[in-house]
């Protein structure tokens, strides 16, 4: 090197190392966060799966495990904690109301009681159920069956009938198994 040129300042090469590490200190932080983020997300969604399906009882809300119908007490014939047995009726095609075109919907249903012998009571009462759900789902139109909203009224309208139909059912949720709207 001659005079004129003058070496780079000593202090130059580290500062260019220090940058590097500290991208790499940055990378592996943020990829620790990421991946501590993704194990938190799986869980939740392991979690969520593991859940039982939001059931609505006669009046709407949903129904939480452990008592029956009647509100019964724990160790009472009805009290069965956590789910209970079911009883599923056929499928349900319906021609839905609608003045402008042919829809039809297409639904099944799981109806959950309280006892094995409940299930009994219920399966006696299919027909009648079957007919009113029959009746009661052809009513609607497109827009009634829209939304989780529209299907929770639903499900309620129709556990209160199949209630009236089998009073001795104890009949503590319904379920929509299969739904599709053409």
């Amino acid at each position: 090197m001659s005079e004129n040129q003058s070496a780079p300042p000593p202090s130059a090469a580290p500062a260019g190392r220090g940058n590097l590490i500290l991208i790499i200190v940055v990378a592996l932080f943020g990829a620790a966060i990421l991946g501590g983020m993704f194990l938190l997300y799986q869980k939740m969604s392991h979690a969520a799966a593991a859940a039982p399906a939001a059931a609505v009882g006669a009046d709407g809300k949903p129904v939480e495990g452990g008592e029956g119908k009647e509100g019964a007490k724990p160790g009472e014939p009805h009290a069965v904690p956590g789910a209970g047995p079911t009883v599923r009726l056929a499928d349900f095609v319906v021609h839905l109301r609608n003045p402008e075109t042919d829809r039809y919907a297409r639904i099944s249903f799981e109806l959950e009681v309280g006892t094995d012998k409940d299930k009994d009571v219920l399966t006696l009462h299919s027909a009648q159920i079957r007919d009113a759900f029959l009746a009661y789902l052809s009513d609607r139109t497109v827009e009634e069956l829209r939304g989780s909203s529209g299907l929770s009224l639903i499900k309620a309208s129709l556990l209160k009938l199949a209630s009236d139909l089998a009073p001795d059912a104890h009949l503590r949720a319904i379920f929509i198994t299969d739904f599709v709207v053409q």
